[in-house]
């Protein structure tokens, strides 16, 4: 630092106000958002959900009180039918599952294939709507 005319002796400490607070402390009961452990989150209640499968198609079944989910592999529509109830607060009427098959994609001359999922297309009762 002698280079810029100051020494180490000479700088000045910059301190925060004791009424600001420690910088990074918690607040009382105040948890950091970084910190939350999803894998809890993800099987209470949606452990079967991966996310809603927005396409043209399935924003026109969102007039028709139907919304369309990507789904895991191994869930049955029992549960997709429990967990949307609950997630949502909604009444289900019915679940239709589809299960995409996985496609071979080339690029160059390297061939492979893009990964299969499951969707499930779940009809909702009349007068409950899910808000995306």
């Amino acid at each position: 630092m002698a280079l810029f005319g100051k020494s180490k002796k000479q700088e000045k400490k910059t301190e925060t106000p004791k009424e600001f607070g420690e910088v990074g402390a918690e607040k009382d009961g105040e948890a950091d958002s970084r910190n939350v452990d999803m894998s809890k989150f993800r099987n209470f209640e949606y452990g079967v959900l991966k996310g809603f499968y927005i396409s043209e198609k399935a924003t026109a079944l969102n007039l028709f009180n139907q919304y369309v989910f990507k789904v895991f592999d191994d869930v049955t529509k029992n549960e997709i039918k429990k967990h949307v109830e609950r997630g949502f607060g909604v009444k289900v009427k019915g679940v239709k599952v589809v299960n995409l098959p996985k496609k071979s994609r080339t690029v160059g001359r390297h061939s492979g294939f893009k990964r299969g999922f499951k969707k499930a297309i779940v009809v909702l009762e009349k007068g409950y709507d899910i808000k995306q």
